[in-house]
């Protein structure tokens, strides 16, 4: 391929970080380059990104509340069907999960991503946490070149030690 031209973006996406608060803005960022690619229509893009950034702040919030931080992992997969493109993004983390209380002002994550999304699954467990969120369909256009910053699998691992 001629320098500066970029194939169709990967039909998954699958990106590993530590879980703390800066990986929902690196989880937007590169879910938001990946759905562009597939010519994913803005205000759809909004409700996928919005729901997927909601299951990643609940897990860096709550999954390791007490304890150290671990991982955070988000994979995404792309699929066409009759009714158009779909993509399935399951979030999951080694944490603790930790039953919805009084919202009082906060804690509308999940009602949040119901309202963006087709279906979510919540699945805790003894060993973590997994969210899978199906979007509702958009109309499936031909794959457009994926921006260069859309890299398809990213593992960012960072602890900064206290002195």
């Amino acid at each position: 391929m001629p320098s500066g031209v970029h194939g169709p973006p990967p039909a998954t996406l699958h990106v590993r970080l530590l879980a703390v608060p800066a990986a929902a803005s690196i989880v937007r960022e590169r879910l938001r380059a990946w759905l562009r690619g597939f010519g994913w229509p803005d205000a759809e893009l909004d409700d996928v990104v919005l729901a997927v950034h909601e299951a990643v702040s609940n897990s860096v919030e709550h999954g390791y509340a007490g304890r150290d931080a671990g991982d955070v992992d988000v994979e995404g997969t792309r699929t066409v069907s009759g009714d158009g493109q779909r993509v399935r993004v399951v979030v999951r983390d080694q944490g603790r999960w930790r039953p919805p209380g009084d919202p009082g002002y906060r804690g509308r994550g999940i009602a949040v991503m119901r309202g963006c999304m087709a279906d979510v699954e919540l699945t805790p467990g003894a060993g973590g946490t997994e969210v899978a969120l199906v979007s509702r369909p958009v109309p499936a256009t031909r794959a457009r070149a994926a921006a260069p910053m859309s890299v398809a699998r990213v593992q960012v691992h960072t602890r900064v030690g206290t002195p």
